[in-house]
């Protein structure tokens, strides 16, 4: 419920983020330009993989498409916008670290099934 509150109704309830070093506005601007651009891209993935008719192979693989969109759309921000912080590069770090996780347990799932 809270993630549902944080990307869509972000401006009506503003949730406390007292432990980074973001301001307010900051913390806007990449909701606007990290957050919500890496949800309609897995949206739009998804989208797609159903009129094709294509099945996930593994049941992580939804999970590393939602990483991979959020690591793209942070590389992006990093480029264009974001401040360097300890803040942003513990967050990159971190989804870098799950996508690698992710993609090695779907590999070996796969191979489960096949």
């Amino acid at each position: 419920m809270q993630t549902a509150i944080a990307i869509f109704f972000y401006e009506t309830i503003s949730l406390p983020l007292q432990s980074v070093e973001f301001s307010q506005e900051q913390i806007t601007e990449y909701r606007a330009r990290v957050i919500i651009p890496a949800f309609f891209l897995t949206l739009i993935y998804f989208i797609y993989r159903y009129f094709v008719g294509k099945n996930p192979t593994s049941a992580l693989w939804p999970i590393y498409v939602a990483n991979l969109a959020f690591l793209s759309t942070q590389i992006i921000g990093f480029i264009t916008f974001l401040p360097i912080s300890t803040d942003g590069i513990i967050m990159f770090l971190i989804t870098l670290f799950m996508l690698f996780t992710v993609r090695k347990a779907h590999n070996q799932r796969k191979k489960e099934f096949f």
